[in-house]
């Protein structure tokens, strides 16, 4: 839609990723199901039905799941290889034990019933039953483990996308940041206006004497923008008068110091004249302050607190020139500068007495799960629809490159970025060039297209609606530190499914040559079916035994550097399979080009 008449603020959060309310002036852009925070205005509708931007986004994210690559069924490619295998071999049993036994062993009947029970018993012994419980039972304990540890996985297929995950994208507002705006940084200029100058006719003396006792002057500029933004419905104005509550109580007109009663004011302050210019500020009148006297006071941009006009009749010692580049220096920090100016109703200038930071906080465990990431080996991004400026200062802050920064980008951008970092190749656990998984961390309806064509899509549990649907990992509890739980839970199930599957294939491979008769030469025994059988159902009880283990699973303890102290007897499987799989890759390099075949079918059973 077109703004044709009034200023507003216009939440847009949910499609930008901007914490922050946007001011619309008549001709700006609005979007379907953003948040009108100020005024009534007039608009024109310029998109409906599926033309809207909130509908695009639901196509795209429906195409985006719809073009996923199904879970490889790696279970049964083995058993596809190995079944063959075995009824060969049985085959080859019922030659051997036909055509080689002693005819003084028995008529031929006979020696064909003890070759047709070798061949049996061989089939029975190497039936791949155990191959094919080594996955689904593990993936079924895998999932309901990451239940019990706040992690909802929606089916097996994301275990294996995960465990495969080289590169992780993060959302920067409310992910990594609170979401909520909070007072960061406060500076004065109250006493340098005294010290300089700046206070020729003695008002701003005057001034401080005459505001509530319990406001110290190292306070007031804090103390008049609570005042200005009482009546503010701006996020920013929340920020503010929250911190004031902090240090004064809950009515800032009757300020009280922390422990002691509220002082008795001769006169009760009260607020007029109130007004919003959206993108501007907010300005009032406070009365009663002093002897029947009054103050204005703006909050908001330069341009705003300085009234344009009587921006060059600044008081010595050039204060705005000084603000301008204290608010510079917050932005640099990803802080939003906020002027505070006064002024008695007797006189013309405005004077700038402070500038107020006002910062979306980090997450108190954002730097470590950055941290725990890159300990793991995952490439770490951040993708945010805020400014360049507060991108990059977060990201200085959690430990993420520069370069590995986008800002100011849409929701079909993030999705962009994605297909951009799949097309990559990576080096995997092993050295190896592998194809590049992305797993991306969001919570808005404009994370919602990147987190369905993602490989791996992580939502926060406080999140919208949308992204939790499109998601393949929620976070229930809405930790960071989940994240890097979820992805060490996948590699833990899968080293179990490859035990699994090295246990079920050295089992069957010991107990084959036995069903087949090799002993009988030496000890004239020969295994019959019934224990064949037997020996068949405790290799399927023992892969179900070992996938039952991943119950004792114990979340790692994540330090504030990153650290992550693993914790269970999960730890010491995961370190054998790693060492079995890095001495066949070792073998792999240093072995000639004719081995290559026979070490990739290894690998891949294993």
């Amino acid at each position: 839609a077109e703004n044709i008449d009034g200023c507003a603020y216009i939440d847009e959060s949910a499609f930008s990723g901007e914490p922050f309310p946007v001011a619309k002036r008549p001709g700006d852009t609005l979007y379907g199901a953003s948040v009108n925070q100020l005024s009534v205005i007039l608009i024109q509708v310029t998109a409906t039905g599926s033309e809207t931007v909130l509908s695009r986004i639901v196509r795209l994210v429906d195409e985006a799941q719809g073009n996923r690559a199904p879970i490889q069924a790696q279970a049964d490619r083995i058993a596809s290889i190995f079944a063959p295998c075995v009824m060969i071999l049985a085959v080859v049993t019922f030659i051997c034990w036909a055509v080689f036994l002693d005819s003084s062993s028995g008529s031929l009947e006979e020696r064909y019933v003890t070759a047709l029970m070798s061949a049996i018993s061989v089939v029975v012994v190497a039936c791949p039953c155990a191959l094919g419980l080594a996955t689904p039972t593990a993936v079924m304990v895998g999932t309901g483990v990451g239940a019990v540890n706040g992690l909802l996985i929606k089916g097996g297929a994301v275990l294996e996308s995960a465990f495969n995950v080289k590169t992780v994208v993060v959302d920067k507002t409310g992910t990594i940041t609170t979401g909520r705006a909070v007072v960061g940084s406060k500076i004065e200029y109250v006493s340098q206006l005294l010290e300089e100058g700046g206070d020729n006719d003695g008002w701003l003396k005057q001034l401080l004497r005459d505001i509530p006792a319990a406001v110290r002057e190292s306070d007031a500029a804090l103390w008049f923008a609570c005042c200005a933004e009482l009546r503010s419905e701006h996020p920013l104005g929340h920020a503010i008068i929250n911190s004031g509550r902090e240090i004064w109580g809950h009515d800032i007109l009757k300020p009280t110091a922390r422990g002691r009663a509220a002082a008795n004011e001769t006169e009760e302050l009260t607020i007029s004249e109130f007004q919003v210019v959206p993108g501007r500020g907010v300005e009032c009148t406070i009365n009663n302050i002093g002897r029947n006297t009054s103050c204005q006071v703006r909050v908001g941009n330069r341009s705003w607190v300085t009234d344009d006009a009587e921006a060059n009749t600044l008081s010595p010692g050039d204060i705005t020139s000084q603000s301008d580049d204290d608010v510079r220096s917050l932005r640099t920090g990803g802080q939003i500068g906020v002027y505070v100016s006064v002024k008695k109703t007797t006189m013309n200038t405005f004077h700038i007495i402070g500038v107020i930071g006002i910062v979306d906080p980090l997450k108190n465990e954002a730097r470590s799960t950055i941290a725990a990431l890159k300990n793991l080996g995952v490439d770490v991004w951040m993708c945010t629809g805020d400014h360049e400026l507060t991108a990059n200062a977060v990201a200085r802050k959690i430990g993420i490159d520069e370069d590995n920064v986008c800002s100011s980008v849409s929701p079909e951008g993030k999705a962009d970025l994605i297909r951009r970092l799949q097309k990559r190749r990576v080096k995997g656990r092993h050295g190896r060039l592998v194809e590049n998984h992305v797993a991306f961390v969001g919570d808005g309806i404009n994370d919602a297209v990147a987190l369905a064509r993602s490989d791996v899509g992580i939502a926060i549990g406080a999140g919208t609606e949308v992204a939790v649907e499109a998601a393949d990992i929620v976070l229930v509890r809405s930790q960071l530190h989940d994240v890097v739980v979820s992805l060490h839970l996948s590699r833990i199930v899968f080293d179990r499914i490859r035990l699994n599957f090295v246990w079920a294939m050295a089992y069957n491979l010991f107990a084959i040559p036995f069903a087949a008769g090799f002993l009988y030469p030496f000890t004239d025994w020969t295994l019959p079916p019934a224990f064949a059988g037997l020996m068949m159902a405790f290799s399927s009880v023992s892969v179900v035994m070992s996938s039952l283990l991943l119950r004792t699973y114990v979340k790692p303890t994540i330090d504030e550097d990153g650290g992550m102290e693993e914790r269970g007897c999960t730890r010491c499987t995961s370190c054998l399979i790693d060492r079995c799989y890095s001495c066949m890759f070792s073998m792999r390099r240093n072995s000639g080009d004719d081995n290559d075949e026979s070490l990739e079918m290894i690998a891949a059973i294993v």
